[in-house]
């Protein structure tokens, strides 16, 4: 019999587009966005101000040039194709990010070093469109590497494809997007080195890198196609990765990790070892919302209290201390309430209350918490941003 998926009521409106991107809709129908990606941020509030802030090596902010933002500042773009007042979503990566426009058009700014800007090779510091074989319904993105859902349930990809992350049967990098033998997707996610795709029945595919048996119990390393994952009988409300585990939340609320453990980011205590089958979170409630990236994983339960666990080398979790990342940190409540909106990057995070003020937590070496300097902080606390306009 296939397994029916069954929605999952939440008490707030998200609409999961990426890896490091959300937009949420508030009751009265406005929205605002945060996009996190590996060290870098970008906002829009309910005025409609973009903002951006953080890493800028590659150009990842779309200022038309390298400088690094240690605050955060108005976003500008030079190329006058760019209508941003029909802005759909920021989708951000590692060091490259994608402006979605309700037209159905995409501009990729960053590192194209793996081709994950669907554009030749190259490292490019203004926003570009990206020619892309039909409008997306959704992106995701890996590290290095792009999924794209379209409105007939279709799967592109394309970028890096090392460890077959792209899912065509070959391991050279792909610019131009690979339509892929999968039908009546309805959910992506990218992991960092494979791929993730849900099926309208209920049938969960994977791709690419099982070195930590993130596709299958089996010792086979890569998957260079698509095949079926094997996850028991649940229920599944929506899926996400982090660098190397699978995470899975259920129509009850419940949590379902495996993979990688090196750093507690399944959310429970294996002794550091790899588990190759579906485990439950302890979590004392059940969640409506789960954020993974890297190696740490941030939840929101049906209380509006946020959670945390995973990696914490530089205070990350928001958890009030730093850990070795070999040691890792079990889940932690570090928000009690009000909590509708998180983000994780690779070593902070950002999360916003029902009021909109924005919290972080983690790294500013590049100015990751927007305040201005490169201070860390590694207790969840404001940061003096606002997305709701009184």
């Amino acid at each position: 019999m296939p397994r029916r998926i069954i929605a999952f009521a939440l008490l707030f409106c998200l609409m999961a587009s990426a890896a490091g991107a959300e937009v949420y809709t508030l009751p009265d129908g406005r929205d605002v966005i945060l996009a996190v990606g590996g060290s870098f941020a970008y906002s829009r509030d309910t005025e409609g101000n973009i903002r951006c802030w953080g890493d800028n090596q590659f150009g990842q902010l779309g200022k038309g040039n390298l400088k690094q933002t240690y605050k955060v500042s108005d976003f500008a773009t030079k190329n006058q194709e760019i209508d941003l007042s029909l802005l759909k979503d920021v989708v951000t990566a590692s060091d490259y990010s994608y402006l979605w426009l309700s037209d159905g058009r995409v501009f990729g700014v960053g590192n194209n070093s793996y081709l994950p800007l669907s554009l030749k090779e190259g490292v490019y510091s203004t926003h570009k469109e990206a020619k892309l074989p039909a409008a997306p319904k959704a992106l995701v993105t890996g590290f290095g590497h792009v999924l794209m859902l379209t409105e007939d349930g279709h799967v592109y990809a394309w970028g890096r494809n090392t460890n077959y992350q792209v899912g065509n049967g070959k391991r050279k990098n792909v610019q131009e997007p690979y339509l892929l033998p999968l039908e009546n997707i309805v959910q992506l996610a990218g992991g960092g080195k494979f791929s993730l795709a849900l099926a309208a029945d209920g049938t969960l595919w994977g791709w690419g890198n099982n070195e930590n048996h993130e596709i299958s119990p089996s010792n086979e390393q890569h998957f260079a196609t698509p095949v079926k994952i094997d996850y028991g009988d649940i229920e599944i409300a929506s899926i996400d990765a982090c660098g190397h585990s699978v995470v899975l939340l259920d129509t009850e609320g419940t949590l379902w990790t495996w993979g990688r453990n090196d750093s507690q980011q399944l959310g429970y205590d294996t002794n550091h070892k790899t588990t190759s089958a579906p485990r439950a979170v302890p979590l004392p409630l059940p969640v409506k919302y789960v954020a993974a990236y890297s190696s740490q994983t941030y939840a929101i339960l049906e209380d509006g209290s946020l959670w945390s666990w995973g990696n914490n080398s530089y205070g990350q979790l928001g958890q009030g201390f730093r850990s070795a990342a070999s040691e890792g940190v079990l889940p932690a409540k570090v928000w009690d309430k009000d909590v509708v909106l998180v983000q994780g990057g690779s070593l902070f995070c950002l999360a916003m209350l029902e009021d909109g003020t924005v919290l972080s937590a983690g790294i500013s070496k590049f100015g990751q918490q927007g305040e201005g300097t490169a201070d860390s902080k590694y207790t969840l606390s404001p940061n003096g941003m606002d997305l709701i306009a009184d």
